[in-house]
């Protein structure tokens, strides 16, 4: 189990030996957590055949769960861009079964988020009125998107930030040579940034900043900085934090950077005024916005990501 997960674990695990969980529990926290591993390794303790030494590893249940065959587990979710009301109803009428192994069931719905709202009103029922020691888990990195009426019925389980140091070092213990910016680019999530690493996206990163805040001296950069924003959404959110550290740098904020192995380009944007570098930050912002998914008639990206690109030379090349 990854470490972050341990203090969590470890008060659910007291839950689970003293039997005090509720029969619906909501895991939630940022994506890039672990919190399916962490909803799977309690639905190993719930199904337990020993539940005050649970999961102790050895009885018949606690194999067939590490080979993830057990009979009374099921897990919902894992596929699909949503999770359907047919797909729940399929899951409460098991759950209203009787167990076949005798030690309750367990059902694990990942990406809770994605139930449509008929699926999240099908659930309801089965969480008011479980059968015998069923047990639902609810997994999301977006809880505020489930129904309110859902979330009251669950005991709800915080998977927090870990702290940096300890991401860091762990980090280094996979092989990976992570800096606290390649952190920050993915807001503190650990198996998020590991991904990130492994893809090689740092260099690209790197890459990116450099030759944004060095549009005014190689103008030829334009059309391969622009190129390079429209491939993913979050190099956007790169440059974005790229300028908020130009505008610290800018007001003389005695303050660590977010991208403090880009302070080179920091300061070469804090050439711009305070209100310059807000204006854009402002404008990119809203570019983002209208980049997501349901907002109305899809926008002509490259027009937009041009229009703002050269809006920033020109600050440049007359700063």
């Amino acid at each position: 189990m990854y470490p972050w997960l341990t203090p969590v674990w470890q008060r659910l695990l007291r839950g689970v030996r003293a039997q005090h969980l509720g029969h619906g529990l909501l895991i939630k926290g940022m994506a890039g957590l672990g919190k399916r591993e962490l909803a799977g390794q309690l639905a190993n303790a719930l199904l337990c055949q020993h539940t005050s030494n649970a999961p102790c590893g050895m009885c018949h249940a606690c194999e067939l769960t590490a080979a993830g065959s057990h009979s009374d587990l099921h897990i919902v979710g894992r596929e699909g861009r949503s999770i359907g009301i047919d797909a729940i109803r399929e899951l409460s009428r098991i759950m209203s079964e009787s167990a076949r192994l005798g030690h309750g069931k367990v059902a694990i719905i990942e990406r809770a988020e994605l139930m449509t709202e008929a699926a999240a009103n099908a659930l309801l029922k089965t969480l008011e009125e479980p059968a015998g020691e069923a047990t639902l888990i609810l997994v999301s990195s977006q809880p505020e998107r489930l129904l309110p009426t859902l979330i009251s019925r669950c005991q709800q389980w915080l998977v927090p930030l870990p702290d940096p140091r300890t991401v860091l070092t762990w980090l280094k213990e996979q092989g990976a040579q992570a800096s606290a910016a390649a952190l920050s680019v993915n807001q503190g999530s650990p198996l998020q940034t590991l991904d990130y690493l492994n893809a090689g996206a740092d260099d690209k990163r790197l890459q990116l900043l450099s030759e944004l805040s060095d549009l005014a001296g190689h103008p030829a950069l334009f059309a391969r900085v622009q190129a390079t924003l429209q491939e993913q959404p979050v190099h956007l959110v790169w440059v974005q934090l790229l300028l908020q550290d130009a505008l610290q740098t800018a007001l003389g904020v005695q303050a660590p950077l977010k991208l403090d192995d880009c302070r080179a380009d920091s300061v070469r944007l804090a050439r711009l005024s305070p209100v310059c570098l807000n204006r854009l930050n402002s404008e990119l912002l809203e570019l983002r916005r209208s980049l997501q998914p349901g907002q109305g008639r899809p926008m002509n990206t490259g027009l937009q990501l041009g229009q703002w690109l050269h809006s920033l030379q020109q600050a440049l090349l007359h700063s």
